[in-house]
């Protein structure tokens, strides 16, 4: 019964957001994402509806656990269903153990959310804090149908079948890492109430992929703050010893051990099989993953969240999963993987410098860095054809500034930029 509700909960959110998208609008409620707490809130002191359901969802779990995760949001349903898609096709992946669980989702949070806002709000003090609920508007942050239908792709079922249960949530969801100390100090856990049996269904049927048979017989609850408060160990244990019950915080004991990396965890004979451990080569996957994701986030106008699943994905085809292929299709698989992201570090490398000097109008550099850009990216970008066109004419080269007016009116016909600088072009 527990599941049923959980399941009928995760169908109804989905109910939800296509009913706010597609009837209600953004008139009253903008969009509802949880990065608006940062890039609203922290930033501008702005208090929408995504800055509320932060706030909501962050007192909520420090009172239930990561309660809103298990049963409230859309992605980790997502990841969920798509687990079950693979078992229905025969298809049961390992679930990876790493120590990046706990450290790439900071990494990203911090990098991304917490830090830059913060600077934001230093160099522009809150004159005050305001509400607005129907800003921004719903489409602001999400992206198009093509880029969303790939991260769902990408970060649903690639992840999952290469990295195991919940991959996402477990490895990159921001979210959730921000949401794990208020689910450390949670009044409501899994906690061992009765005598173990050591079958492992618990941890077998976690979808967090936590080793829940060690963690109650350890610590006499489930410590780890990847818990989702989905409760199916404890409907699901065949004897009867967890429940999800409440301790008074005050009583509640805790110790530095808790909140480490476990060494012994998934050792179990009766789980040995369903989880791999690849603690030994994190110091290798955490940068190669920071790296690759930093050479393609926001091209092709891909978030964060399809960069690093991307990139996590590659590095881990790069560094375990293609020794299980021929030497030759492995080298064949690296080099490729090698080669595509050389090719758009490269292209992210020249707009980067296009763009700074363009504003240190320091032009020969910009146009170098632009005119490579334009000739090595497949996506054609009408804002680099109108900088290109800018410098030209202020050096007096108006037969290259007018070729990439042209080409900026006929990648955005709609623009009146073009066609104000084909005028003055036409002028001189």
């Amino acid at each position: 019964m527990v599941q049923k509700l959980r399941i009928t909960s995760l169908f109804l959110i989905h109910v939800l957001i296509l009913l706010h998208i597609y009837y209600f609008g953004s008139d009253k409620i903008g969009s509802v994402d949880f990065q608006e707490f940062f890039h609203s809130f922290i930033k501008s002191g702005i208090i929408n509806a995504g800055a509320m359901l932060v706030i909501i969802a962050f007192i909520f779990t420090l009172l239930f656990g990561r309660f809103f995760c298990g049963w409230a949001c859309h992605f980790g349903a997502i990841q969920e269903l798509c687990w079950y898609i693979l078992k229905k096709l025969k298809i049961k992946p390992q679930t990876i153990d790493s120590k990046l669980v706990t450290i790439l989702p900071i990494i990203i949070l911090l990098n991304f959310y917490v830090i830059p806002n913060i600077y934001q709000a230093y160099k522009n003090p809150w004159s005050e804090i305001s509400l607005a609920f129907n800003e921004p508007e719903i489409w602001a942050f999400l992206p198009g149908f093509i880029i969303g239908s790939l991260t769902f792709l990408i970060d649903g079922f690639l992840i999952v079948y290469f990295l195991g249960k919940k991959g996402f949530c477990r490895f990159l969801c921001p979210w959730g890492a921000f949401l794990k100390v208020p689910t450390a100090l949670s009044f409501f856990k899994v906690r061992k109430t009765g005598e173990c049996t050591y079958c492992h269904v618990c941890t077998n049927e976690c979808p967090i992929g936590i080793d829940v048979s060690y963690e109650i017989n350890k610590f006499e609850k489930v410590v780890n703050s990847n818990c989702t408060s989905c409760m199916n160990c404890t409907t699901g244990c065949p004897s009867s010893a967890l429940s999800y019950t409440f301790s008074n915080p005050l009583k509640e004991e805790y110790n530095l051990n808790q909140f480490l990396p476990k060494k012994n965890i998934f050792t179990h004979p009766n789980i040995l099989n369903n989880f791999k451990n690849l603690r030994k080569l994190d110091f290798y996957i955490l940068p190669l993953t920071l790296l690759l994701g930093f050479a393609i986030d926001g091209l092709y106008g891909m978030g964060h969240f399809m960069a690093y699943g991307i990139s996590l994905i590659a590095s881990y085809i790069i560094l375990f999963f293609s020794k299980n292929y021929t030497k030759l299709i492995r080298l064949g698989s690296i080099s490729i993987l090698v080669l595509l992201f050389s090719w758009h570090g490269l292209i992210k490398f020249s707009i980067w410098n296009g763009f700074r000097n363009y504003e240190l109008k320091n032009h020969s550099t910009s146009i170098l860095n632009l005119e490579r850009a334009i000739s090595i990216y497949p996506k054609k970008i009408g804002k680099f054809h109108i900088m290109l066109s800018e410098m030209y004419l202020d050096i007096n080269n108006l037969e290259k500034a007018l070729i990439h007016a042209k080409a900026a009116k006929k990648i955005n016909p709609n623009h009146n930029s073009p066609d104000q600088l084909i005028n003055i072009i036409n002028n001189r």
